[in-house]
């Protein structure tokens, strides 16, 4: 490192509470809307009814739940006296980690009947998944310096990622309620919250000569970015309304019928 770099002041909060309560919010939609599809998946007769399910359950949880979170978070995240840019191409790579992170998770743990072996290793490959979106992001930031971790807060964030994946997929093979799945939500969201943070806690930037910022800033993506999360969301939000009651089925003890109608709906 060359001696003569100092370290540049950041901050994570440059909008007080906003981008933390606006991350929080996407982390309990996405956790939630993931779990109702996992329950579908579930319940679904035919392997391709559950691959739909599942594929929206990954969407859900690891692009709105993980990753929309991560990036409304970052927004928070400045450098005193440089502008930020973020590459495109890493951008959306992380995005692509996230969500394929937990789709692995989801088929590796497989459902409620499975072992704790499977849903441990199905943690373990989600986990590391995130912790690969994380710092994937994180190396798409141009900051106008060298971004340098610390290596213990490092090794907490992928521990934190790793029980918290672990608990979420446990979540997604159980919780049968709503009342059930707003609380596994809450519980997923919070746990998702601070493994960002304690990964963006390990950050210190030195100052570096003739640093290179390319790329976009990151309110011209946000926008962009927020409008598609927003559909995606209200996309499945009217995908699980249209689907049939699950809470009123069981009640019923028709469980032939909840299986052929969460079929159909996946169709």
């Amino acid at each position: 490192m060359d001696s003569l770099a100092v370290t540049l002041e950041h901050h994570h909060f440059t909008y007080g509470w906003l981008n933390p309560a606006m991350g929080l919010a996407f982390a309990a939609a996405g956790s939630f809307l993931g779990l109702s599809a996992s329950r579908y998946a579930r319940a679904a007769a035919t392997a391709g009814g559950r691959l739909r399910w599942i594929l929206m359950a990954a969407l859900a949880i690891g692009g709105i739940g993980i990753w929309m979170m991560h990036f409304i978070a970052m927004i928070g995240f400045t450098v005193t006296g440089a502008d930020l840019a973020y590459d495109p191409a890493l951008t959306a790579l992380s995005f692509g980690l996230a969500v394929l992170a937990v789709g692995i998770g989801l088929f590796v743990s497989g459902g409620k009947r499975a072992g704790w072996p499977r849903l441990a290793l199905g943690g373990l490959l989600c986990g590391a998944g995130v912790v690969g979106m994380h710092y994937t992001g994180m190396a798409a930031v141009a900051t106008g310096g060298r971004v340098v971790y610390d290596p213990a807060l490092v090794a907490a964030s992928a521990v934190i990622a790793v029980v918290a994946s672990t608990v979420a997929l446990r979540f997604t093979a159980v919780v049968d309620r709503r009342g059930s799945m707003a609380l596994a939500a809450g519980v997923m969201s919070v746990a998702v919250v601070g493994m960002h943070y304690t990964g963006m806690s390990a950050v210190s930037i030195t100052a570096v000569e003739h640093a290179d910022v390319s790329g976009i800033n990151p309110l011209i993506l946000l926008l962009p970015i927020l409008i598609l999360a927003l559909v995606a969301i209200v996309g499945m939000v009217f995908g699980v309304l249209a689907s049939p009651n699950l809470d009123r089925l069981d009640r019923n003890d028709r469980p032939s019928a909840t299986v052929r109608l969460a079929d159909a709906a996946g169709q």
